[in-house]
């Protein structure tokens, strides 16, 4: 991938957010740059605190249930706490998907853009990696010229849950690539999976 710049962010799905907290800003060392309460829709949101030691950023999201189940909680139930998403930092985010998308891979939305308050940020998530696997990646464009986002977009965050919450709640499991089509490559991916599964 010629357009990454680098790694951004891991975000992690928390039981409890205020002890994950207490346990990256008191015990590990690491900032509170960046936290928002309530971001989703009606039907369900999270509250999030991203935290950063040096260049390491971390994204800890807890759910808040309404009339539906959060999508961080239904994480939670079928996988445990833990690794929700990576996200790469790229240069040209526009690119990177052109890329990917000639290769087969999905999205679950478009690219999302905002701005915080240090220059323009643009994120896009893909569907997850691997069948029955929360997993997925997020595409970050960070530097636009001589601006550079430093931190998150509550619309951005927001626009992103919503595209997940709506696949969600369409109850059809997508993936990265269609391990069903006939390209070889796929094949012997699905293949190795099986194994290890």
């Amino acid at each position: 991938m010629k357009h990454t710049a680098g790694f951004d962010h891991v975000t992690l799905c928390v039981d409890n957010l205020e002890a994950a907290e207490f346990l990256f800003a008191k015990i590990l060392g690491f900032e509170v740059v960046w936290s928002a309460k309530d971001v989703g829709s009606k039907t369900s949101s999270m509250d999030t605190v991203v935290v950063q030691r040096g260049a390491a950023k971390i994204a800890l999201m807890k759910g808040r249930d309404k009339t539906g189940k959060s999508q961080i909680n239904d994480f939670i139930e079928k996988y445990g706490q833990g690794v929700q998403h990576v996200a790469f930092e790229v240069d040209d985010i526009e690119a990177v998907c052109r890329e990917w998308e000639t290769h087969g891979v999905k999205f679950s939305g478009p690219v999302k853009e905002g701005r915080d308050g240090f220059g323009p940020l643009k994120q896009r998530f893909t569907y997850p990696l691997f069948p029955n696997s929360g997993l997925f990646i997020e595409l970050t464009q960070r530097q636009h010229g001589e601006e550079a986002a430093r931190t998150f977009v509550h619309s951005t965050v927001e626009s992103l849950y919503k595209d997940i919450e709506r696949d969600q709640t369409s109850g059809v499991e997508r993936t990265i690539i269609d391990y069903e089509s006939s390209s070889a490559p796929a094949k012997e991916l699905k293949k190795g999976l099986k194994k290890i599964s």
